[in-house]
């Protein structure tokens, strides 16, 4: 079978696993997978439209892995259903109807045309498929201890209402999903005005303090760490919004705010040093 995966050793006790989907191993998503002495810990699964990511990771450890889901999009949760122990934030157990079905996860990682018809039609055979995900609840500040290291969750909802960080005090990185990137679309904010922003920014604002300047964070979608200035400027743009110093502030074209979730909603986006918040100005 082609393989999908390209893993980088990052340090001793830390993987990064690339699933990409074409010949130049461009455009992939990223999870990691931190191994203590008694535990292992996999922080993301991917789109999963192949089934060997279990298996690519018991060439890695021979320690027990537990899966940790650092949110419910297609391309981070699309393989948890091959690993026996999954954790997951219960908010967004709302989108795993439709982060979990084969038409949008084949769609997300085909769609666009001009892909590779052989590991498409492989793909098409292969890819993890369940009716309904089995996994334990997760919770801001959980900790996990994986003997020598210990992972602790921070809640940062936001990109979706269940995202989660996790922090490796003594390793001195953190493994952050989506929770902040350069742009952050907020889709699914809650009703109440300015709630989803206000969670956002305390989210942010609480990950910050417990980290240091030297703490890595390492993201799913980029082969290098972010920048601690990225989820600084993305703090202060919540703060922007939130004060209603939006008047330079856009209409959204991305294809967060063209899916179907986003529809009838007034997705705007709101630049601040060098991230783009991404907001339903409705619900501000």
């Amino acid at each position: 079978m082609t393989n999908v995966y390209h893993v980088r050793k990052i340090k001793e006790d830390l993987y990064a696993i690339k699933e990409c989907h074409n010949p130049e191993g461009r455009h992939g998503v990223l999870m990691y997978l931190t191994v203590g002495t008694e535990k292992a810990a996999l922080i993301d699964t991917g789109f999963g439209v192949v089934d060997t990511l279990k298996d690519l990771v018991s060439t890695l450890t021979d320690k027990p892995v537990i899966c940790l889901v650092g949110h419910g999009h297609p391309d981070h949760a699309g393989a948890a259903a091959l690993f026996n122990e999954v954790f997951m934030n219960e908010a967004d157990e709302e989108l795993l109807p439709v982060s979990l079905s084969y038409e949008r996860r084949m769609g997300d990682v085909f769609g666009r045309g001009g892909g590779d018809e052989e590991l498409r039609a492989i793909c098409e055979k292969h890819i993890v498929m369940c009716d309904k995900l089995s996994y334990k609840p997760l919770h801001d500040g959980d900790r996990f201890d994986l003997g020598g290291k210990t992972l602790q969750a921070y809640a940062i909802p936001g990109h979706t209402r269940g995202s989660i960080a996790f922090l490796d005090r003594d390793g001195d990185y953190a493994l952050v999903s989506d929770a902040f990137s350069y742009r952050t679309a907020l889709v699914n904010m809650p009703e109440e005005k300015g709630k989803g922003i206000r969670d956002y920014r305390d989210g942010l604002s609480r990950f910050l303090e417990n980290i240091k300047d030297s703490t890595e964070l390492w993201w799913g979608h980029g082969e290098e760490p972010v920048d601690h200035q990225i989820p600084k400027d993305m703090l202060q743009a919540c703060e922007e919004v939130l004060r209603g110093e939006t008047e330079q502030d856009q209409a959204s074209d991305n294809h967060f705010s063209r899916r179907l979730a986003a529809a009838g909603k007034k997705m705007m986006e709101h630049t601040c040093g060098s991230v783009m918040l991404v907001y339903d100005a409705n619900r501000v």
